[in-house]
């Protein structure tokens, strides 16, 4: 039986002031959520907790960019299928591997919720599967 008392974990990995409000955002709709400010920061965070639902991730940053922390996480068994969400304000973007969705910066909240719910139930909601 899952853990119902656990809030879904969102990991947000982005180097832009935005970060702070997209995460207190997240928060005040009932998600855990644990940030980075760049690829490298992002892969020790999913070291040593829990796995996410689904991970945010901005492409220019430095030290470690979204394309290198793309490139990590498929080649490691355990976290290559975990979802990823592309955030850009870039308008080139070609298809990558491991990456379920884009939004475009700037967010608009409303958008990132949706973005997020079918990988992460919104708190306090039940679960529910439909055959479809």
């Amino acid at each position: 039986m899952p853990d119902t008392t656990t809030p879904p974990l969102i990991l947000i990995i982005d180097d832009e002031p935005e970060l702070e409000v997209m995460a207190r955002y997240l928060e005040l709709e009932g998600y855990s959520v644990l940030t980075a400010s760049n690829g490298e920061e992002g892969l020790l965070a999913l070291a040593s907790c829990r796995k996410p639902c689904i991970v945010l991730l901005d492409l220019m940053m430095p030290v470690m960019d979204g394309y290198g922390f793309l490139r990590r996480l498929h080649d490691d068994a355990t976290l290559c299928g975990l979802p990823v969400f592309v955030l850009t304000a870039s308008f080139q973007t070609e298809r990558m591997s491991g990456v379920v969705g884009l939004l475009r910066k700037p967010l608009h909240m409303e958008l990132l919720l949706e973005a997020v719910a079918p990988y992460c139930p919104p708190p306090g909601e039940k679960e529910t599967s439909t055959a479809g």
